[in-house]
């Protein structure tokens, strides 16, 4: 079977390689660091499945995340901790991907993950898929999909963004929410990096859109 890494992290990209090559019926066909050179890569090199880290297959990323799996290519993202991993998880499976594992993972169920990509399978953590049926079940999760755009946030992000939207600075939110500078701008990053959006002005007008009455 035919892979493909997308890692910007060329350690990692490397141990990745080490381990999938050691399978007699795995060939790592191309590597890239980036979601767009996956996509173009694909289109020279096909493969079966594309490996890759959590944080290049998302925000303004994520449709073309969609376009490779429409395409027909499997999609194994390996996941990063992360503040809501369960947000993170519904916004992939949404895009259409079909492997999902904690980037710890053993090389053994990195193995397994790849080949029942490549036989059309599923491949999701079970730890990950507990917590989603939890986050699921959880009151006003909506069938985990997001019906607004800051549906999408934690609490504390919600915070955040609904503050940077009245025209505080990062030091004022953290005056206000009690919180250190640093822990501000780590939420800061995380709502944009969801939301889509690349400054300040576009995530204030979108929390401004979201929270009318008639959004």
């Amino acid at each position: 079977m035919r892979v493909l890494l997308c890692e910007d992290q060329e350690v990692f990209r490397l141990g990745l390689r080490v381990v999938l090559e050691a399978q007699p019926d795995i060939a790592v066909v191309a590597e890239t660091a980036s979601l767009p050179g996956a996509l173009a890569a694909t289109a020279q090199v096909p493969a079966q499945v594309v490996v890759a880290r959590q944080g290049l297959v998302e925000g303004t990323t994520l449709p073309l995340l969609r376009d490779l799996c429409r395409q027909g290519t499997a999609v194994l993202v390996l996941a990063e901790p992360r503040e809501d991993p369960c947000g993170d998880l519904v916004e992939v499976l949404r895009a259409g991907v079909r492997g999902y594992l904690p980037r710890r993972a053993c090389a053994a169920r990195l193995v397994e993950a790849v080949r029942a990509l490549s036989r059309h399978e599923p491949a999701i953590d079970s730890t990950a898929t507990s917590e989603l049926v939890r986050y699921l079940a959880e009151p006003g999760a909506a069938g985990g999909l997001p019906q607004r755009p800051l549906d999408r946030l934690t609490d504390r992000q919600r915070e955040v963004a609904e503050l940077v939207a009245q025209g505080l600075s990062n030091e004022e939110i953290a005056r206000r929410l009690f919180l250190s500078l640093a822990t501000v701008k780590s939420h800061l990053t995380a709502s944009m990096r969801r939301l889509g959006v690349r400054s300040r002005t576009q995530l204030a007008i979108l929390v401004n859109r979201d929270s009318s009455p008639a959004a």
